[in-house]
């Protein structure tokens, strides 16, 4: 009886240590993906905020009149559907 007792303590205090190590890895492992998450998070915003810029700084009319402000006044601007090329053969 004694030896019974004396197993079924070890496996007990043997399963509450197991139980110890892995919820303390577990809660690591939940702040690592919190922070994660939160770094997803403040990047996808970050892209959103770079893809307003892009498209704010390449608009079309927004070029034009930076190019006539900075660009010499002999300066001419071809559109791709008006470019042409010639082949000699």
């Amino acid at each position: 009886m004694p030896k019974k007792f004396i197993v079924s303590l070890f496996f007990l205090l043997l399963g509450l240590i197991s139980i110890h190590f892995l919820k303390n890895e577990t809660r690591e492992m939940e702040i690592k993906i919190e922070k994660l998450s939160k770094n997803i998070s403040n990047l996808k915003q970050d892209l959103e905020v770079e893809k307003l810029e892009f498209y704010y700084l390449s608009n079309p009319q927004r070029v034009s009149k930076l190019a006539q402000e900075y660009l010499p006044k002999d300066y001419i601007s071809l559109f791709p559907n008006q470019l042409t090329i010639n082949e000699k053969k």
